[in-house]
């Protein structure tokens, strides 16, 4: 009977833990101070190191496969095991291989590159111990790929190359619409086709929220924890699976809303957890990166909770309120 009682126990905590990450790996140390990696450092850190002693809610580390990814010299499954799992963290695979290229004719000319790659991801977290969490082809559903219900086969393929038991693998969905609505009924209805057979087999479903105002209002931007909320409902009635928030975006850069975004999803958590079985958490980089672009272009640099010397945004208080 007693271990009964500990093995249902046991069940419950693992089900109680709730995954909160960060992005970023290398950090430097200067003057005492941990600073974003820019390879002019006095001594080289890993983002474990600040976590320990700051972020005590953070218990992941989120981690970026894309297509150029250098499988040999890039995060070394044998400095994961160390500085990651050995700590307690959980990693976080975000697997980026179509980026921006998506679509339908692209998708079909690299089906084999893309089945490759995978094929060496699969190999790659093969060297890693413990669970983690994989996340697949984040915003995906652009380009006509998300009403290509062929695509369900490709989603299929993938989860049998990556699927073991120490892994929890997702969907990525990028959130696009109409961000001046909180319930955006059509948008999230428009990508069904493309996941909706495939979806049954896989673990969780996960999504993005990016907002900055080089392309977002300010009051777009404010809306955006309470829009993640309604997505997130909508995906886990939907679909019947947990959801995870891939990675928040905010950027501070010519905007006062970044901490307003996390106050308010610090709030919502509970809500978030009871009614959409939110799983995890990520914030998409917790130092400011000065060589980042992308889509949103010079705000991409300031998606941090953190400036890029350390010092903390408002923000961080709100982000280390969720767990």
């Amino acid at each position: 009977m007693k271990k009964i009682i500990i093995f249902i126990m046991s069940i419950v905590f693992l089900k109680a833990k709730f995954l909160v990450g960060v992005g970023g790996y290398d950090c430097c140390k200067v003057n005492g101070q941990y600073r974003v990696y820019d390879g002019n450092c006095s001594i080289n850190c890993n983002i474990t190191d600040y976590t320990k002693k700051k972020l005590p809610n953070v218990n992941g580390v989120s981690i970026w496969i894309t297509k150029n990814f250098d499988f040999k010299n890039w995060f070394k499954p044998k400095d994961i095991n160390r500085q990651i799992v050995k700590k307690g963290y959980t990693p976080i695979f975000i697997v980026y291989w179509y980026r921006d290229d998506i679509s339908i004719k692209f998708i079909k000319k690299n089906k084999k590159a893309y089945f490759e790659f995978l094929k060496k991801v699969n190999k790659y977290l093969s060297k890693i111990k413990g669970k983690k969490y994989i996340i697949l082809n984040p915003e995906f559903n652009e380009n006509g790929v998300e009403k290509w219900s062929y695509f369900n086969k490709y989603w299929i393929k993938s989860f049998n190359i990556l699927k073991t038991k120490n892994r929890e693998i997702g969907i990525g969905l990028g959130d696009f619409g109409v961000y001046s609505k909180t319930f955006d009924q059509e948008n999230w209805d428009s990508f069904d086709k493309s996941i909706n057979k495939a979806i049954k087999k896989f673990d969780f479903i996960s999504f993005q929220e990016m907002r900055a105002t080089s392309r977002n209002s300010e009051d777009d931007i404010k809306n955006t924890s309470y829009r993640a909320l309604e997505f997130a409902r909508f995906l886990h009635k939907k679909y019947k699976k947990p959801t995870f928030l891939a990675y928040l975006a905010i950027s501070s850069y010519k905007s006062n809303s970044q901490a307003f975004v996390y106050k308010r999803l610090s709030q919502l958590m509970p809500i978030f957890k009871k009614e959409a079985d939110l799983i995890g958490f990520n914030t998409f980089q917790l130092w400011d990166t000065p060589q980042q672009v992308g889509y949103f272009k010079k705000n991409e640099q300031y998606f941090g909770v953190l400036d890029k010397n350390g010092t903390k945004k408002q923000s961080f208080h709100w982000f280390k309120k969720i767990k």
